[in-house]
């Protein structure tokens, strides 16, 4: 099962933007676009959404299911 987190994070926090573009790189998420990364580890990316959402943007986590592709 993957999940996907979908993000977004002010313009102004600039350094919580690469925080998190790391936390994401080193879970070995992949990038589907911007702001949307696809990963099995759910843990991990409920650690980043948590992340994001302490410090003012907002984030949420989506099962992935395909209904057409």
């Amino acid at each position: 099962m993957a999940y996907m987190l979908v993000y977004d994070i002010p313009k102004e926090l600039s350094s919580l933007r690469v925080r998190v573009n790391r936390s994401l790189h080193a879970m070995n998420a992949k990038l589907v676009q911007h702001s949307v990364w696809k990963s099995k580890n759910l843990k991990g990316l409920m650690e980043v959404a948590k992340l994001i959402k302490a410090n003012g943007g907002k984030a949420y986590i989506l099962e992935e299911k395909f209904a057409f592709s």
